[in-house]
């Protein structure tokens, strides 16, 4: 079952020099401050399960960073050591899979497949209809789309939503879409790439799922992928598309105990096969 509460991390699998581990909702990514509770600061505490490797020598040679007005600072020279191999970030509040290289050259290699875009990212979400604008965005809304959308998602036809991404509110809290078409000329607010969410199906979530996870009427279970990945990107771009995800107050979704975003299944190809898969789960 997707988004079981689950208060502590935990290796999935260890496969290909990586090792991939659940990352609760609430955990942040990287130690930041004094009292987060992070993945890295996990990684060092539990070491002695990692096998042999680089990875495992980084948590053993080092103790937690010192502060600096209250920030850890870790070295900024050596991001293999610095944040102890990891490939990528997942916002605070989102669950799901972190993968952790075991050595500087797996690190380098999954590095050089993400820009090359041959990482692929699933995530699953759940979500209700809204007609809420984003504000900031270009256009404001999209939900006139958004039954053509699920109609197409419900038969498993796949749909790319894609657009460029600009802070927005104060101290750039969110982010707000901008679609290519209507992108003049550059601007420095706005991010120079564009970044497309593959939404890949949807199914209406059925009654077993509504008690154990307290699902309003109405919820919909969405299945979505990216390669490059933007801060918020699903997130804003589904409440762009009137399809706001549970429990983020940030793009209008609907109150929850906790945001209905997950990162489920991590993809490695090299353009036409599959190299290696790590996944909590099957989607839709």
């Amino acid at each position: 079952m997707p988004f079981i509460d689950l208060n502590e991390p935990y290796i999935i699998d260890v496969s290909h020099d990586v090792a991939a581990v659940f990352k609760p909702c609430g955990w942040h990514s990287a130690l930041h401050t004094t009292g987060d509770i992070s993945m890295t600061s996990w990684l060092f505490e539990h070491g002695d399960i990692l096998p042999a490797s680089e990875l495992k020598n980084a948590v053993h040679d080092q103790t937690l960073p010192a502060q600096n007005n209250g920030v850890q600072k870790w070295d900024e020279h050596d991001q293999f050591q610095g944040e102890l191999g990891m490939l990528y970030r997942l916002d605070r509040d989102t669950s799901g899979i972190l993968l952790f290289a075991l050595n500087r050259s797996t690190m380098d290699s999954m590095r050089r497949a993400q820009d090359n875009l041959a990482l692929k990212k699933r995530y699953m979400f759940a979500c209700t209809e809204s007609n809420h604008e984003l504000p900031g965005s270009m256009p404001r809304v999209r939900y006139a789309e958004r039954a053509a959308l699920l109609d197409k998602l419900y038969v498993r036809q796949e749909i790319d939503v894609a657009s460029y991404f600009r802070p927005y509110g104060p101290r750039g809290a969110r982010v707000s879409c901008i679609s290519p078409e209507l992108v003049q000329k550059p601007k420095k607010r706005i991010a120079k790439d564009i970044y497309v969410t593959k939404y890949l199906s949807a199914q209406n979530a059925g009654v077993e799922y509504h008690a154990p996870l307290g699902l309003p009427t109405g919820t919909i279970f969405i299945e979505a992928e990216i390669r490059k990945g933007f801060r918020h990107q699903i997130r804003a771009h589904s409440a762009w598309m009137g399809l706001p995800i549970l429990g983020d107050s940030i793009y209008g979704g609907v109150y929850s105990k906790r945001l209905f975003l997950e990162a489920f299944s991590v993809t490695l190809t090299d353009g036409t096969r599959t190299i290696a898969e790590w996944k909590l789960y099957n989607g839709n």
